[in-house]
């Protein structure tokens, strides 16, 4: 056996890690070993044993509460509430959270398509390797496509695609030319004044953020601050901090088939 897997016995070699990465939480390491040693206590007197003993210090879980102040969170529980409420037969995601992806297949079989494709096994999530710019799935079939905090990074170069300065533009043309009439796009991207952060993403004001998808019907949208709220002006926007907006739209045509 290598001393390394050795090590791996007696410690989580991913807790290790995670200490060595942010040297800042070995100042919690006295009050892991207080409890450590008052539990261990405890446990020889409850049970008249101990258990075998592997050491996975979790430093950072000493809390007053959970935060769920981030756009992340908000945005994926709205781009879940407008799949829900549409019920398509199935549906596809381009590049959102791993988590908004996987619960989304569990309410329906969802294909995931992204130039890091997801690293899977779960049922009812397929995963494919593709780009936005060329969708595997022919001239309007797909019923319901969500793809939250995607487009504004189409063609900057950030995740390894190639530059392109009408990523965005050419990302939503392919997205339209898939859905099927009536079927819907759920996205979201940044808002506020219209500037390009290179080479983090592109900003939008919130009239071009809905016109992405020409043709298309506004169905539902909220500006993320990032605590959903409705919009108010552009001149609010562009005072706000980091804002994103979430659109639904829907594709002219008579209404997608739902089970």
């Amino acid at each position: 056996m290598s001393h390394l897997s050795e090590l791996s016995l007696r410690i989580s070699l991913g807790a290790l890690k995670r200490l060595l990465l942010r040297p800042s939480q070995i100042i919690r390491l006295p009050s892991y070993y207080h409890d450590l040693k008052t539990y261990r206590n405890a446990e020889l007197s409850t049970n008249g044993r101990l258990r075998p003993l592997r050491f996975y210090p979790c430093l950072n879980d000493k809390r007053a509460s959970q935060d769920t102040n981030d756009n992340y969170f908000y945005q994926d529980c709205w781009a879940s509430r407008q799949v829900f409420r549409e019920n398509p037969d199935w549906g596809v995601d381009v590049g959102s959270t791993v988590l908004l992806v996987g619960i989304l297949s569990q309410f329906k079989p969802w294909t995931s398509v992204d130039i890091r494709p997801i690293k899977s096994e779960l049922a009812g999530l397929e995963c494919k390797a593709g780009s936005v710019l060329e969708l595997p799935f022919n001239d309007g079939t797909v019923p319901c496509l969500t793809t939250m905090c995607v487009l504004e990074h189409i063609g900057l170069g950030r995740y390894g695609d190639p530059l392109n300065p009408n990523g965005t533009e050419q990302a939503a043309k392919e997205i339209a030319r898939v859905l099927r009439p009536g079927g819907i796009v759920v996205f979201s991207v940044p808002v506020g004044r219209e500037v390009l952060e290179f080479n983090a993403h592109r900003r939008f004001t919130y009239e071009q953020a809905l016109n992405l998808f020409k043709g298309f019907t506004l169905v539902d949208s909220c500006v993320l601050t990032p605590v959903p709220r409705r919009f108010e002006s552009e001149q609010a926007l562009a005072a706000s901090v980091d804002p994103v907006v979430c659109v639904c739209c829907r594709k002219s045509g008579s209404v997608a088939n739902t089970t």
